[in-house]
């Protein structure tokens, strides 16, 4: 095997075993997807769907929290956990396998919370057969009883096979990847979906690794007062609030009534956390969620709401004694005030834009998200940044953005960069929680 083909699969070992280490106790199992492709040109057109299809049905089945994605010379990666046991989750792994042809590609490995995985043995099954004939893998392989070109032949022709993929020329793929990118987004500003997608994009944030001086699977960056548990227990919050929510909009109750639901979750958030934790959240995705609510499923319906309503909130409450207030007040600065008022410029016109390009390059991946952090970083007013480290503190976001952004465009692999940034981070106690809720809003918009 090739030499970058070995260390990516000990990259991908190593992200497990970091995975598996740090779950912790409590029950279910742990699923590694990947794609079973022989040869060294594992990089398939439709490979990246057919995985992402995938985690859809197995989270239907067995229900899934995707905690990693990755994107490597060996092809897409998901890690996943399940409250299911993991004989159970095998089984529902292995009835996917079977359901379509193009499911022998899939390789989905169960490992229980010791480590130890689950394999079809176990289930008194038969090894997997081959790709291209009835007979067991594994001997055929031994034997060599088919060639390279021959068994990548029967690779893409069972990706073809599959629902709505296909070979296709590149640039067109893109174009019809971008396409489908923004009906999703369409599609989720319907208010109840959207609400659960709203949930969804802050725990995706949140376990977002690694992040300068922000919580996330490695350390608690530069909160000390914070854990991975406490922003999980402060996340898992917010869909309370958003039912509040949704139900001040039906009932038509004023504007006052929203900002009561908005006050009651951060008061349990600060319950959960002691902390501010996602405050900023609860107000953008609060501001978002109704100004879906008020309709206009397209973005620029959605931002002219979002511009409406801020503008409304800000000028008829009076300025809130904050730390954001102050900085703003020091430095004349707009902060988060100004960003929605402009219905949010840094996540729809840059980071959001920049992401779906990626997801269509990448499909689903951290790789993908790095795109949408290295944006925000360039262009949100982080007055919490600013509170911390004066204006040096925004700067520093501001270079480390485009050096992000530099590196990614290059094909570089951005995790040591950013594990070390996160120490200069905590050294400084410098972090970026504007950052962080826009980046929360555009995995959710996305």
């Amino acid at each position: 095997m090739e030499p970058e083909l070995l260390e990516a699969r000990d990259a991908r070992q190593e992200t497990l075993d970091r995975v598996l280490a740090e779950g912790g106790a409590g029950g279910g199992a742990w699923l590694f997807i990947s794609a079973n492709v022989p040869g060294d040109r594992k990089r398939r057109p439709g490979l990246a769907r057919l995985l992402w299809d995938a985690v859809g049905a197995l989270q239907g089945d067995i229900g899934l929290d995707l905690v990693a994605s990755g994107w490597d010379v060996l092809g897409p990666y998901h890690v996943a956990r399940t409250s299911a046991q993991p004989a159970a989750a095998k089984a529902a792994a292995v009835a996917l396998e079977s359901a379509q042809p193009a499911g022998r590609l899939l390789d989905l490995d169960i490992y229980g919370e010791d480590g130890r995985q689950v394999d079809r043995a176990a289930l008194g099954l038969a090894p997997r057969a081959c790709f291209v004939c009835a007979e067991p893998a594994r001997e055929c392989m031994l034997l060599r009883r088919h060639t390279g070109p021959e068994l990548l032949a029967r690779v893409d022709e069972l990706l073809r096979a599959h629902p709505a993929t296909g070979v296709v020329v590149e640039a067109v793929a893109e174009a019809v990847a971008e396409a489908v990118a923004e009906a999703v987004a369409e599609a989720a500003h319907a208010p109840e979906r959207l609400a659960t997608r709203l949930h969804q994009g802050a725990l995706e944030e949140l376990f977002l690794t690694p992040k300068p001086g922000l919580v996330d699977r490695r350390d608690h960056g530069s909160h000390p007062d914070l854990s991975l548990a406490a922003m999980q227990a402060s996340a898992d919050l917010l869909p309370r609030f958003y039912q509040d929510l949704l139900s001040c909009c039906r009932e038509g109750r004023p504007w006052a009534a929203l900002m009561a639901a908005g006050q009651a979750a951060e008061a349990r958030m600060f319950a959960a956390s002691h902390s501010n934790a996602h405050k900023g959240y609860i107000f953008l995705s609060g501001l978002v969620l109704r100004a879906a609510w008020d309709g206009g499923g397209d973005e620029a319906g959605l931002r002219a709401r979002i511009q409406a309503l801020a503008a409304g909130h800000f000028a008829g409450s009076r300025p809130a004694a904050t730390h954001g207030a102050d900085v703003c007040a020091r430095h004349g600065l707009g902060g988060i005030r100004q960003e929605a008022e402009r219905g949010l410029p840094a996540v729809f016109e840059h980071a959001l834009p920049a992401y779906r390009k990626a997801l269509a390059e990448t499909g689903p991946s951290d790789q993908a998200r790095f795109h949408a952090l290295a944006e925000l970083m360039q262009r949100v007013e982080d007055t919490t940044a600013v509170h911390r480290c004066g204006l040096e503190g925004l700067a520093t976001l501001r270079v480390d953005g485009a050096v992000l952004g530099r590196l990614l465009a290059q094909g570089g692999d951005p995790i040591p960069w950013l594990a070390a940034r996160n120490e200069a981070y905590r050294n400084r106690n410098l972090t970026m929680g504007g950052v962080a809720d826009c980046l929360a809003l555009v995995f959710a918009l996305a």
